[in-house]
């Protein structure tokens, strides 16, 4: 009885992780460890490139993307290089990651295998979910 419940509430799990998988777009996901490999999405491998490459006028270009996950990344990036004197923010970068920062669109976001959620950019940009992104940060943009 024991192994049947058990059986019952893993099949749960299971089904449950992949309707939230659903319900996110996949070309659209910020995540640094999604599904059971841990994989970065592909936002994030994008952007991580480009950060690596430390081209970070093309980071401050997908300030414009069309892709919500590559705009929350870029403010996230920028704002990050600014602060360690990387990289100098001109008005227009500074006006558009206000606007960002008050956007109500969807961003899809992933963390592991069973976490998958839709959270909208002024959410994802607020302090406590900045957390969010920092140890990504930390690893691709050195202090030095």
């Amino acid at each position: 009885m024991k192994i049947k419940l058990l059986t019952l509430f893993f099949l749960i799990g299971i089904l449950s992780g992949m309707n939230a998988q659903n319900n996110v777009d996949k070309n659209e996901m910020v995540g640094f460890a999604c599904y059971f490999a841990g994989q970065p999405s592909k936002a994030v491998q994008k952007v991580t490139t480009k950060l690596n490459n430390k081209k970070y006028d093309a980071i401050a270009k997908l300030l414009t993307s069309d892709n919500k996950a590559e705009r929350y990344l870029a403010v996230i990036s920028i704002e990050k290089l600014a602060k360690l004197n990387k990289y100098n923010l001109n008005e227009t970068e500074k006006n558009l990651i206000a606007k960002i920062k008050q956007s109500d669109e969807l961003v899809s976001v992933c963390s592991g295998c069973t976490y998958f959620e839709k959270v909208s950019l002024k959410e994802l940009l607020t302090k406590k979910k900045k957390l969010f992104g920092r140890n990504w940060l930390k690893r691709n943009i050195k202090n030095r």
